[in-house]
């Protein structure tokens, strides 16, 4: 068990792993409280499967050395499903460590399923059981039990072995580059944020009616800016169902807002209920909804296109042992059976093993048997 909590030992440590060629990283946070999920642990590993825990809750502790660490270029930097890992640096730094490797991206490409976890890798490339009894802990809560460190820290002493077997695997079966191409989606920034304007689409809701459907993304935006500018979960300001409610059914007043039911207003004043109202007001006037027509311009497809495109992708995930979820996901298939062509799983190496059988799908030209109890893609 090792706990950094003094500054000059983050500074040793991490003078001590500029050597290394690859370092193994991972976090604890608490998001259920805030808007921005707050860092409360940082672990750092080794080539050689050794690990540190740095405590960043120390008052006047010096991260600075460890944030030039992250960015290092000449240090890849290894991962195991990092996009919540990283949405907490890039709210720091306002970058994304470079390079870097995700092992659960790897995995998909290994044979190992959709989005193995990290306890499940440990067991099957390490053959050892992790013990996971402190995995609901309240990272924020000190002082933290050297059964609490020892379990934070164990999630990167394995990954060094991890990360070298994948490796071996990858190259093996000429698969290096399928994954380097799916890491470069973490370099999206804009999956780690939400602009306000854009906050509607997280929420699972269609209306015919144009003016529900601008009152419902004024109401949305609103309240994304209002629990970022709080840093409280947005269900706190208010749920999805209820800016559903207010869109369907907006309220005239004060009174009628605070009437609704399950309306939370513990963290709303009457400033900020003013805001809601006035936003609705807003989105009652808007009669431009390009925004709109731009997002559901050809939703409509046959359902029976889409199932067979993922019979499809079925087989192909099967014939090479990977996880269909490396080649398309749901809005991958959603978008080829509208006869789309700019789809991540129409490029590059997912087309050859899929894509093009997708599309010939889509032209008329591919035929589907059952042979052996198998697909048979002709």
């Amino acid at each position: 068990m090792t706990l950094i909590i003094q500054s000059d030992e983050i500074l040793d440590l991490c003078n001590k792993l500029k050597s290394e060629k690859f370092i193994c990283v991972d976090t604890e946070f608490i998001r259920e409280k805030y808007y921005h999920p707050k860092l409360c642990l940082i672990q750092i590993g080794d080539s050689k499967g050794n690990g540190w825990a740095i405590d960043p809750l120390i008052k006047n502790i010096n991260l600075q050395p460890l944030y030039e660490l992250f960015l290092n270029v000449k240090i890849l930097k290894v991962f195991h499903s990092p996009r919540q890992d990283f949405e907490i640096i890039f709210n720091i730094l306002n970058k994304i460590p470079k390079p870097i490797f995700d092992t659960q991206s790897a995995a998909m490409a290994c044979g190992f399923g959709d989005s193995a976890s990290y306890e499940s890798l440990v067991n099957n490339i390490v053959n050892i059981n992790l013990d996971k009894s402190a995995r609901y802990t309240d990272w924020q809560v000190r002082p933290l039990s050297k059964k609490q460190i020892d379990y934070a820290i164990s999630d990167v002493t394995h990954l060094s072995k991890i990360y070298t077997y994948l490796c071996e695997e990858m190259i093996k079966n000429n698969r290096l580059d399928w994954i380097k191409e799916e890491i470069h989606k973490f370099f999206d920034l804009s999956i780690y944020v939400t602009e306000p304007a854009n906050a509607w689409k997280r929420i699972k809701f269609f209306s015919s009616n144009k003016i529900t459907m601008s009152v419902f993304k004024e109401i949305a935006q609103i309240r994304e800016e209002l629990a970022k500018s709080l840093n409280v979960p947005r269900n706190k300001i208010m749920r999805d169902d209820i800016i559903i409610k207010l869109a369907k059914n907006p309220p005239k007043d004060l009174t009628e807002l605070d009437e609704l039911r399950g309306m939370n207003l513990k963290y709303m004043n009457s400033s900020h209920k003013t805001l809601i109202l006035k936003s609705i007001e807003t989105g009652k006037k808007n009669n431009n909804t390009d925004w709109l027509n731009n997002n559901v311009k050809n939703n409509n497809v046959s359902k029976a296109v889409i199932d067979i495109l993922k019979i499809i992708l079925l087989s192909c995930a099967e014939k090479y042992n990977i996880s269909p979820l490396l080649i398309a996901n749901r809005e991958d298939i959603k978008h080829i059976a509208q006869g789309k062509k700019d789809v991540k799983a129409l490029k590059g190496w997912r087309y050859e093993i899929f894509g093009s059988s997708a599309l010939k799908l889509i032209e008329g030209s591919l035929t589907l048997t059952v042979k052996d109890g198998s697909v048979i893609i002709e």
